[in-house]
């Protein structure tokens, strides 16, 4: 192959991982778990990381630190972590995609919440009540034992029985409380809440008692 040919080439690919690199660094790619960022102890959980173009290599970082690259064949990678342990596995995660020599940033950091059975089990509440009339705001609150401070607490509003997060508070003073503004029908369904350290370990109590909020009416 002549000489100037394959220079030619080297450059190009040069300026193409450049771009790539530039373009990376803009959009990193996106970690989420399921069947759920909050479950019990002993469950299994699959994080998954997506890039937002092709990327081939995906790397799982824990608490900054890396813990496992694979190759995939296309946009998406998973990673299993198999009996969650709320010592080792209630961690913050991040993950990060990339091709030939080039790594996209990190991902947003993905805080994994183990629950136990520790912690007190927190009350749920609502107001003005169960169920009301669609435009109506709604206000959640969960509150813990009173012999805790709510200040070492983040506290979450779940859909009750997929455990999908709905709503995080991180306190300050005073106990937390979820609005829901100008509810509609698709606001209808099953409510609990639950809290959890808010440093590493990220170890949480148990649901709440369900909340059924209905929302009647046009």
């Amino acid at each position: 192959m002549d000489a100037t040919f394959t220079f030619l080439i080297s450059i190009g690919l040069c300026l193409h991982w450049e771009v790539e690199a530039q373009l990376d660094t803009i959009s990193r790619p996106t970690l989420w778990a399921e069947p759920s960022p909050v479950v019990p102890k002993g469950a299994d959980v699959t994080l998954r990381c997506q890039s937002q173009r092709g990327r081939n290599r995906f790397q799982l970082w824990k608490d900054e630190e890396l813990q496992e690259e694979r190759n995939a064949s296309w946009h998406q990678a998973e990673f299993v972590l198999r009996e969650v342990d709320d010592w080792r596995d209630a961690r913050s995660y991040r993950c990060r995609s990339g091709q030939g020599p080039l790594w996209s940033e990190l991902s947003d950091p993905l805080a994994l919440v183990v629950m136990t059975g520790d912690f007190p089990t927190p009350s749920i509440s609502v107001s003005p009540k169960p169920s009301v009339s669609p435009w109506t705001t709604v206000i959640i609150q969960c509150q813990m034992s009173s012999q805790q401070s709510s200040l070492d607490y983040n506290f979450a509003l779940l859909e009750a029985k997929s455990l999908q997060v709905l709503q995080i508070q991180n306190l300050l003073k005073s106990q937390p409380y979820f609005s829901l503004p100008f509810v509609k029908a698709k606001d209808t369904g099953s409510y609990s809440c639950i809290y959890y350290r808010k440093t590493p370990p990220y170890k949480g109590s148990h649901p709440s008692q369900t909340l059924e909020l209905t929302v009647s009416g046009d």
